[in-house]
């Protein structure tokens, strides 16, 4: 007599039964565990949000994010996040010439030893308060990693491979260029970073408190960062053209 052919039912319940399924304790530790991330994870995103939520609003960026359909905390993370990164990157701008003229210098062989150490010194500086020489050397494919430690292997007084500083300074220098023009302010990078995040932002009317300053079209963005850093007569054209500069593009406000 033959047998009966296994149904879809059989087969479903012999290939479960195959499985390898971790003993209970295992599942149940496994599911705890998991819990705890997950719950860790909230924790530290309702900590960050609980400190943008106590962070002063702000007068220019936080109102435009708003209008364009953000949602207020988010808005006002963003708009923190814009002006910290105008800061830091208004900072680095003031770095640049002092590292790039410290590097030019080490590039020259037999360089009197208190020399480099005074170079070896702001060079460090720099790379502990600004990225100017991680994205210097990122620019031109080279790590800064060795530089960095034969630098402080001379400020601490140690044996130093003078040599190799010369030689690492050497293939940098004939890559360095500062830009043309004046220094990046913190208005104008921090109205770059949002420029430069794509955001779209709604087009509206300027306030009647503003009609009187002139009879110009000023995009809202451009008012929101004179507003933001009070700034009343901002131009947002250095901005525009460091960021088409970057990406080969002309950014334009919504």
């Amino acid at each position: 007599m033959t047998a009966a052919a296994p149904t879809r039912r059989d087969r479903a319940t012999s290939n479960l039964a195959s499985w390898d399924v971790p003993p209970t304790d295992q599942l149940l530790a496994n599911l705890k565990a998991f819990a705890a991330v997950i719950f860790g994870v909230g924790l530290a995103v309702g900590k960050v949000l609980q400190h943008v939520a106590q962070l002063p609003p702000s007068p220019g960026y936080e109102p435009l994010l708003i209008a364009s359909g953000w949602n207020p905390l988010a808005a006002r993370g963003m708009a923190k996040l814009a002006v910290r990164h105008g800061k830091r990157r208004a900072k680095e701008s003031k770095w640049r010439r002092p590292v790039f003229d410290a590097i030019r210098f080490l590039a020259e062989p037999k360089r009197q030893r208190r020399a480099i150490l005074r170079c070896a010194k702001l060079l460090l500086r720099a790379w502990k308060e600004t990225s100017t020489i991680e994205s210097t050397f990122n620019e031109i494919g080279l790590t800064e990693t060795e530089f960095i430690r034969l630098l402080e292997s001379v400020v601490e007084g140690r044996e130093a491979d003078c040599h190799r500083i010369t030689e690492i300074a050497a293939m940098v220098s004939p890559r360095l260029s500062l830009p043309r023009g004046p220094k990046v302010s913190v208005p104008s990078a921090a109205h770059e970073f949002i420029l430069a995040s794509g955001i779209e932002i709604l087009s509206r009317q300027r306030p009647d408190a503003y009609q009187h300053r002139s009879a110009e079209y000023v995009d809202a963005l451009t008012e929101a960062t004179r507003r933001e850093f009070d700034v009343p007569d901002f131009d947002s054209r250095p901005a525009r053209r460091r960021l088409k500069a970057r990406h080969g593009t002309n950014p334009t406000s919504r």
